[in-house]
């Protein structure tokens, strides 16, 4: 790097010292991202470019490492640099409800399922194992898909609740890049699941759907209600 360029990297660390982390403007900041791993290239328009390719920050940090790549100056060490803030920042969001061990009602659950399953690429579905006092006994990922379709085995999860004792199940699965509205499928599969719950003396709580921009309570939904009655004459397919 010249004096120039290595000054104006100092200024743009200072800058962002002397305003408590905060820098104008979003390419800034990614731009003081990339001078930890680009120590001999102007980061300013690699920064630009990422965000103009991708549209936002937000979608450069949810790129995955191939996708970085194909962006001009862009190597291995940095797509996994920048890679790394958004594991780091979904880890950092799991612990802040790692205490909130009670699912009280609706609005808990979406929390805690939110924080597990929202920057998730791929279909996920989790269940979450309760006591009789809505407290996480332990909460399972039962499997894994890909970005729209995933494959459940219902035994994993009456094996899961078995061996935690549960009184009560929470279970939720995301729609990457979706809306937050159950299919066809997912309806029958609460059914079959509530079902399933019923002749353990287990109770379904609710089935959290977590999508791109909202996450829904089938539970608290008008339309979904009625499928967590304790009501024989709700059939599944």
């Amino acid at each position: 790097m010249d004096n120039y360029g290595a000054g104006h990297r100092k200024r743009l660390r200072d800058k962002y010292s002397l305003n408590s982390g905060s820098l104008v403007y979003d390419y800034e900041i990614l731009e003081l991202l990339l001078t930890y791993s680009i120590p001999r290239k102007d980061a300013k328009p690699i920064a630009k470019e990422l965000i103009k390719h991708f549209g936002s920050i937000d979608n450069v940090l949810n790129a995955s490492i191939r996708q970085l790549k194909t962006v001009g100056g862009i190597g291995e060490n940095t797509a996994v640099l920048i890679s790394l803030i958004k594991e780091i920042n979904l880890r950092a969001e799991r612990c802040k409800v790692k205490n909130e061990i009670y699912l009280g009602n609706y609005m808990d659950a979406l929390k805690y399922f939110k924080s597990l399953l929202s920057k998730e690429p791929v279909e996920k579905f989790a269940l979450a194992c309760l006591d009789n006092s809505n407290r996480i006994i332990a909460c399972h990922i039962i499997a894994n898909g890909d970005v729209n379709h995933i494959d459940i085995n219902p035994r994993v999860i009456v094996e899961n609740v078995l061996l935690d004792n549960a009184s009560r199940i929470i279970i939720a699965h995301n729609h990457p890049g979706g809306k937050a509205q159950p299919s066809a499928n997912d309806i029958n599969f609460t059914l079959k699941i509530r079902n399933t719950m019923l002749d353990l003396c287990v109770d379904l709580s609710d089935h959290i759907i977590i999508g791109e921009k909202e996450s829904l309570s089938m539970r608290n939904s008008y339309h979904f209600a009625k499928f967590f009655y304790k009501d024989d004459s709700v059939e599944t397919e």
